[in-house]
């Protein structure tokens, strides 16, 4: 089956190529390294997971855990379907995305014969093989991807919402190849990583192996964006789920347990993440993040520490006992501030 956003992008990709290929060889040559594109090309394509970070403990649009809605149907949904988006689209005001993929799909997906679900599912490139996924802003669970799921994405180096310029296919990635070499010679920086040389680079790239997970990135910003395109199917296309050690002994591990074993999933788990409210000042997310925090310690756990598990419990019980939470502030606030909450324990647990 084809694709037609894919055939646009590669497309581009592909009329870049011989200079997206000659300006990676002179970072090359100008740094005395000698490195085949094509082997780089492959080490990040297939020696990395692509992850899906979400939260499956929140509930979607139909008023059923994500987590439900993923062991009934076998498949994940993109943000459209589920109504649970971490930025672009929000249940309450709307949101940008429509825009942003307009723009970057070249309206493949306006042109009157696509659905809203139709659209794809966003994920990230894992390069550094974290433990806690390639984007764990999005969720504090993920799932990984079988290899086969390659040759039907695209990628951006950026995030969607900043119209990227570099946008590649597994077949024409040359482009990404590029952003990543120049970046590491502009700035040090390997996608949220520091002090690296060409060759550094290069030599990591290249030592890269697929099964070997390493330690929790806390990295919410530098990942390189996947965008899949079609159904993901729990039991033709993912291949493990990782899932944080708080959810252990709640229902989301159970569900967890009975979703892997029904779609033959690994069940993997991430080091629980935790954050002290008492650490939580105004500056990073707002005046608004604290005062959620203690009101959930308050209902809920009075031991003034947050984790996944306990932000998704009070997420549900502000769409089940909504009276007992606007007094923080209105639903898009408490939307916006559960995200905020995360990312402290995301980037700081």
């Amino acid at each position: 089956m084809t694709y037609k956003a894919i055939e646009i992008i590669e497309k581009h990709a592909s009329q870049a190529e011989r200079a997206d290929k000659d300006a990676i060889n002179r970072l090359f040559s100008n740094s005395s390294v000698q490195a085949d594109v094509g082997s780089l090309t492959e080490k990040l394509l297939y020696a990395c997971d692509i992850t899906l970070n979400f939260h499956p403990d929140r509930f979607s649009n139909n008023g059923k855990l994500i987590i439900e809605n993923l062991m009934t149907d076998g498949e994940y949904h993109n943000q459209y379907k589920t109504g649970t988006s971490n930025g672009g689209l929000n249940p309450y005001i709307g949101g940008n995305r429509d825009k942003w993929e307009n723009c970057l799909f070249q309206s493949a997906y306006h042109d009157g014969l696509s659905e809203m679900a139709d659209r794809p599912k966003y994920g990230g490139l894992n390069i550094h093989n974290y433990i806690d996924g390639a984007s764990p802003r999005f969720g504090s669970c993920f799932f990984t991807m079988m290899p086969h799921v390659v040759k039907r994405c695209t990628f951006a180096y950026g995030d969607s919402n900043t119209n990227p310029n570099s946008i590649a296919t597994a077949a024409h990635f040359y482009g990404i190849v590029k952003t990543i070499f120049q970046n590491v010679q502009d700035t040090g920086d390997l996608l949220g990583k520091s002090y690296f040389t060409i060759k550094q680079a290069v030599d990591y790239i290249l030592s890269l192996r697929k099964d070997e997970i390493k330690t929790l990135g806390r990295d919410l910003d530098n990942y390189i964006e996947t965008h899949i395109h079609g159904k993901v199917s729990l039991l033709n296309d993912v291949d493990s789920f990782y899932i944080d050690e708080s959810f252990i002994g709640t229902d989301t591990e159970k569900s967890a347990v009975k979703l892997s074993e029904r779609y033959d999933i690994k069940l993997r788990y991430i080091p629980k993440r935790k954050y002290l409210i008492s650490q939580i000042d105004d500056k990073w997310k707002g005046p608004l993040a604290r005062p959620l925090a203690e009101k959930i310690d308050e209902r809920f756990d009075k031991s003034g520490v947050l984790d996944a598990a306990i932000i998704g419990l009070a997420s549900r019980d502000s769409v089940i006992n909504q009276s007992e939470w606007l007094s923080i502030g209105s639903q898009y606030e408490l939307f916006q501030n559960f995200k905020y909450l995360w990312h402290y324990v995301a980037h700081f647990g």
